[in-house]
């Protein structure tokens, strides 16, 4: 039986950190599902959402296995209301079939009392909770774009083909 690991986020952009964070699943014998957020639970504002499923697709086309699925936007309703974790792991799980778990990393640790129905994404699906092994962090690279440092100088950050769409779409500056 194949198992699921699901690793949503905002990906905004999609960076070293992230790769870094699925390819060990993948090593640990996971198939990765990657699910950007459509709207952010929390109501941060990220860049328009088929500009983070791209660099997601431009990052992982080469790491099987694993895929990024853009689910959140048809579970998206149009009052605004975002698209929860629980709400898109039932989803995958029903359509799947198969049991899967929340793959996360250690920023979630601190928040995890914030998220919606924590304690039955506990108890239906599990964490796969993995250390960082890269400090990175997608504020860090949107607020050196803005300052105008090019996204092909940030390449131990991002992946080299993220560099090059953000620097081609003109995204976070």
């Amino acid at each position: 039986m194949r198992r699921y690991a699901v690793y949503g986020g905002s990906f905004d952009p999609i960076h070293a950190g992230h790769v870094s964070m699925i390819r060990r699943a993948v090593e640990l014998g996971y198939y990765v599902i990657i699910v950007p957020a459509f709207r952010h639970a929390f109501g941060k504002q990220s860049a328009p959402f088929a500009h983070r499923v791209h660099m997601c697709r431009l990052a992982f086309d080469a790491l099987l296995p694993a895929r990024v699925c853009d689910v959140e936007r048809r579970l998206a309703t149009d009052d605004d209301q975002p698209v929860y974790t629980y709400d898109v792991l039932r989803h995958l799980r029903d359509r799947l079939r198969q049991p899967i778990s929340l793959l996360v990393g250690p920023d979630i640790a601190a928040e995890w009392h914030r998220w919606h129905r924590h304690t039955d994404i506990d108890r239906e699906f599990g964490r796969l909770s993995l250390p960082a092994t890269h400090a990175v962090r997608s504020s860090d690279i949107r607020r050196q774009l803005r300052q105008g440092v090019p996204p092909a100088s940030l390449g131990g950050m991002l992946p080299e083909a993220v560099a090059a769409y953000i620097a081609g779409q003109g995204l976070y500056r």
